[in-house]
């Protein structure tokens, strides 16, 4: 047996409610033998036996019990000793369980009724049916057991107030952890803290907030602990069946068992949604290069977000600091931007195993879905999109945010009410941080500029050649440059000149021709002088093109 066991399990063979059923059992099976048990019965048949005009004697002799009896005609019935033990029982339990429950100041008068009840009873016998039952010795292990009780109920009431204390500031403490998100040092504050309902539910939030968060073995674990204390506690087993078959054998179930490929949510009815910070995840809606998109909720406020995660299992470590450098720099610069157009970015925050944005949900399907021959969109609808893109760039740049990766599936299109959203500013450049690099080539190649490519410094002329390609794109379903590799693409880029749009859409308009070629020049000087000269131009062309439909 371990020695802690064996250290909690002495107080409890010596504690003083051990002896009175001991003394209960002992009166029960020996009381006759000792001479000191039998006081009561002398003492009241010294008070109540003694024929009337004789002397009551203080206390007969124990000789003098039996031939005095027999003078007063006294006789023990045949259910006499079933009756005492009854009694010795029932005493026993009164004085271990009713009495610490009730306390001395409520005992005490209980325990006056109940011995007083003995002596009437024992009156009752004797005068009525001339019997003798020795109830004495019950009425001693009445008084002699409420004595000892007295002197443990004290210390018992001290220990029980500290213990009260020590739980409540334990499930306060955890209480207050688990609000501010610790669970960890939420379930260490109940370690030692005494089994109550209070102490399991308090398990069971923590459980469910370690669901939430995917720490799934860790809830496993915390749902074992709790049908340890209580079988069958709320649908503890259910949630705990459902966690282990998430697990496959052998393998043990963390965080990290989701990476950027596999979604949180989990098909287990019995397992809680995961959570991100303060949002409830309900499903993926994308995925991009760094990680899942996902259809959260802010319970607070009850907004719907679009969560951008970037997943640290699903790359090397020497890559991890570059890209939570590019991924939070998307959060600082659409946060620093307020425009219709432009996403809005709401919170940002990271995980043990991930990191993630959430931002304002964009209904609608990215502009890459009407890039294809056979689904373009009209030709007005196509030019009143990059107008209105042109302006939320404007503003961009009014702001120093150069975004540096335009192009359809970066633009979210919502069909049925015309609106836009600009998103993924991933790699965006903010002109005035000086942590920026300016070198740095990044960017989609089909719709990435001449000086991305080269590596120069990148301006507002950067996302204007970048919209250049996508109207290109929207208009042709086909790009300006296409190669099998990246160098060769490039090498084109850089030297060739891009294919005419009309070798793909011979209907153009000679005005969208003209503002393709020059919104893509290869030279930043000789394209648009700005986002808003562009999106004025777009809205000439529109009306103009708009005027030659009607006539």
């Amino acid at each position: 047996m371990p020695v802690n066991a064996i250290t909690a399990l002495i107080p409890r063979l010596f504690s003083l409610r051990v002896v009175v059923l001991v003394m209960a059992v002992v009166f029960a099976l020996a009381g006759d033998h000792f001479a000191l048990v039998g006081w009561a019965d002398r003492a009241l048949f010294s008070i109540l036996g003694v024929p009337e005009g004789d002397t009551p004697a203080a206390i007969l002799a124990p000789e003098a019990l039996g031939p005095a009896m027999a003078d007063r005609g006294l006789s023990q019935p045949p259910w006499s000793d079933m009756a005492v033990r009854a009694g010795l029982a029932i005493t026993a339990l009164y004085l271990v369980l009713a009495v610490p429950l009730m306390g001395a100041a409520v005992s005490l008068p209980v325990t006056l009724l109940f011995g007083g009840s003995l002596v009437v009873i024992q009156a009752a016998l004797m005068f009525y049916h001339s019997a003798w039952v020795p109830l004495g010795v019950v009425l001693t292990l009445l008084v002699a057991g409420f004595v000892m009780m007295l002197f443990w109920l004290q210390p018992q009431k001290h220990i029980r107030a500290l213990t009260d204390n020590v739980r409540e500031a334990r499930l306060r403490l955890s209480r207050l952890f688990l609000k501010q998100g610790h669970i960890d040092e939420a379930l260490e504050a109940l370690n030692g803290c005494p089994t109550c309902a209070d102490e399991l539910d308090l398990r069971y939030d923590i459980a469910i907030q370690q669901e939430r968060k995917r720490q799934y073995d860790r809830a496993a674990d915390t749902y074992r602990s709790i049908l340890e204390r209580r079988r069958g506690f709320r649908d503890t087993p259910a949630r705990l069946a459902a966690l282990e078959k998430l697990a496959p054998e052998n393998t043990t179930l963390s965080p990290g068992s989701f990476d950027s490929t596999r979604t949180l949510l989990m098909p287990e009815p019995s397992v809680s949604r995961p959570t991100l910070g303060r949002y409830e995840i309900e499903r993926e809606i994308g995925r991009g290069a760094m990680g899942v998109v996902y259809l959260g909720k802010d319970p607070k406020i009850a907004r719907t977000v679009a969560i951008k995660t970037l997943s640290y299992q699903a790359f090397d470590d020497g890559q991890i600091g570059d890209l939570k450098e590019r991924f939070f720099r998307e959060a600082e610069a659409a946060g620093r931007l307020n425009h219709p157009a432009i996403v809005t970015v709401y919170d940002v925050g990271e995980e043990a195993d991930l990191a993630y944005i959430a931002m304002d949900y964009a209904k609608g399907r990215p502009l890459s879905d009407f890039g294809r021959p056979g689904r373009l969109l009209p030709l007005h609808q196509v030019l009143d999109i990059i107008a209105r893109t042109a302006d939320a760039l404007a503003y961009a740049h009014s702001q120093k945010i150069v975004h540096r990766d335009i192009k359809p599936g970066n633009i979210i299109f919502n069909p049925d009410t015309g609106d836009i959203k600009i998103t993924d500013f991933g790699i965006a450049k903010i002109s005035d941080d000086s942590r920026t690099r300016t070198g740095a080539v990044m960017g989609s190649p089909l719709y990435m500029s001449p000086e991305q490519l080269k590596g120069q410094k990148v301006t507002g002329a950067s996302d204007i050649y970048s919209l250049g390609v996508t109207l290109y794109k929207l208009v042709s379903g086909e790009t300006p440059y296409q190669g099998d590799t990246l160098a060769n693409l490039t090498y084109q880029i850089l030297n060739k000149r891009p294919r005419s749009v009309r070798e793909f859409n011979a209907e153009l308009p000679n005005g969208v021709v003209r503002l393709i070629n020059k919104a893509i020049q290869r030279e930043p000087d000789k394209r648009f002088a700005s986002a808003a000269t562009m999106a004025e131009a777009v809205r000439r062309l529109a009306v103009r093109e708009a005027r030659q439909e009607v006539s």
